[in-house]
């Protein structure tokens, strides 16, 4: 597995991991805690493949189950996993979500939950979007806040 691949493995088995046991809250001893389903699948089918399937889909399960919060919501939630060492839902998001891939090529927002998605990577400092980006996501959310 490449080291770059490695490195995401690791970010998102421990992002992943807190998520289902602060947000979810699922035992970390139960079988279904995401991260023991994907410690299985690395025995059956190797990180590289626990990646693929595992991984990337839990993760975006969890921007999901993150769409339906408002932005004091998201707020809060994405400073619990700072103060943990962990990458943000809003990161996460960002990183993984299609809807923000779909905003941000669109050029505008269409509602509210769209605009929360936007707002909260906005509002997360820890995420490692360029100027670039920030100033342009800070238009969609201007434009949308001024409609």
């Amino acid at each position: 597995m490449k080291l770059e691949h490695e490195n995401e493995f690791n970010e998102l088995l421990k992002y992943v991991d807190f998520f289902a046991t602060a947000v979810w809250r699922i035992d970390p001893a139960s079988e279904v805690h995401p991260s023991n389903v994907i410690e299985e699948s690395v025995k059956k089918f190797g990180k590289s493949k626990a990646l693929l399937i595992g991984l990337r889909q839990a993760a975006n399960d969890t921007v999901e189950e993150s769409r339906r919060w408002n932005s004091e919501i998201r707020t809060n939630v994405d400073e619990k996993f700072r103060a943990a060492g962990v990458v943000t839902v809003s990161e996460i998001t960002r990183r993984y979500a299609s809807s923000y891939k779909r905003i941000v090529s669109r050029g505008f927002i269409k509602n509210e939950t769209e605009y929360y998605v936007i707002n909260a990577i906005l509002i997360d400092q820890s995420n490692s979007i360029s100027d670039v980006e920030r100033a342009s996501l800070q238009r969609l959310t201007d434009a949308y806040e001024g409609a």
